[in-house]
């Protein structure tokens, strides 16, 4: 904030502090979906979402796999709570789902789930 209204207005600590408060608020308003296979299964994906969590993202796995067993010891490590993982049986059912969820972003590893999302699917 360096307009001339906001210096003349309040100290540089008010207006980093004004600044840092919208900053958390945004995050937090923040959804962001991984897949898993091809995503959370490699160290870039891992890191990624662990820095969303520690950030204060809420964060999903959401995978077309058609169990979740094997995600759910990733989704521990990362800090994502077991509600928060749907392993839904298709990339159709995946893709409604992120839809219904109002995912801000989804990373998946697939360039067809990443296409049917636009302006929401990103690869990673």
């Amino acid at each position: 904030m360096s307009d001339e209204n906001m210096i003349s207005e309040y100290p540089s600590e008010q207006r980093a502090a004004i600044c840092n408060t919208a900053y958390d608020e945004k995050l937090s308003s923040m959804k962001v979906s991984f897949d898993f296979d091809g995503v959370l299964t490699t160290s870039k994906g891992i890191r990624k979402a662990i820095d969303l969590v520690e950030k204060g993202v809420i964060v999903y796995i959401i995978s077309a796999r058609s169990e979740a067993d094997g995600i759910l010891k990733i989704a521990k490590r990362i800090g994502i709570p077991e509600n928060r993982v749907h392993a839904t049986g298709s990339n159709q059912k995946k893709i409604w789902l992120i839809q219904a969820l109002n995912i801000t972003t989804h990373y998946d590893n697939n360039i067809e789930v990443v296409r049917a999302l636009p302006g929401v699917g990103a690869m990673i």
